[in-house]
């Protein structure tokens, strides 16, 4: 794999655009990478509220250790042609990606205070999910919330990285 962000990965050979590994058909290739993603499936006409939010949120990720990037991926639901699936109903639409040099980092970005700070440590339950406060059950409706359900997070090792020494 190449280096990248600042020596997230050592550098690997490759062969043709291919990483040069042993592989033995037996036992796994090794861990390379750790990625964490959340799937959210967002409300329509919560598209833009959801992207606004990402958007002007503050992020402390890129002074985590262990940190290599991030993506919020939108799914393309106008997609047609062979082998593209429609999209169901309360399918994620959005999926965050961070990736990660190992799932300790990852841990430790998890079990610190940017983790904390970044999803709403100290912010009423109620708000969670929400586009700005919901009502408080006493008449008042408040707007709708942003998804369906919370998110629903999906951890992979990554194995056979290959990125190029500029990053995304």
């Amino acid at each position: 794999m190449m280096q990248t962000l600042e020596g997230a990965w050592e550098p690997t050979e490759t062969v043709d655009g291919w990483r040069a590994v042993e592989a033995d058909g037996v036992n796994l290739l090794p861990t390379e990478a750790f990625i964490a993603q959340n799937n959210f499936c967002v409300n329509a006409g919560m598209e833009a509220a959801f992207e606004q939010r990402w958007a002007a949120r503050e992020s402390a990720l890129k002074e985590c250790e262990g940190f290599v990037a991030f993506s919020m991926l939108r799914r393309d639901s106008r997609a047609k042609g062979h082998g593209v699936a429609p999209m169901g109903d309360g399918e994620a639409n959005y999926v965050s990606t961070t990736i990660w040099k190992d799932r300790a980092s990852f841990d430790g970005w998890r079990n610190g205070l940017a983790f904390g700070k970044a999803h709403g440590e100290g912010k009423a339950a109620s708000q969670q999910g929400k586009s700005s406060k919901a009502g408080d059950g006493e008449g008042s409706a408040g707007p709708p919330p942003m998804w369906a359900r919370p998110p629903q997070p999906v951890f992979y090792e990554a194995t056979l990285v290959i990125a190029s020494s500029e990053g995304a």
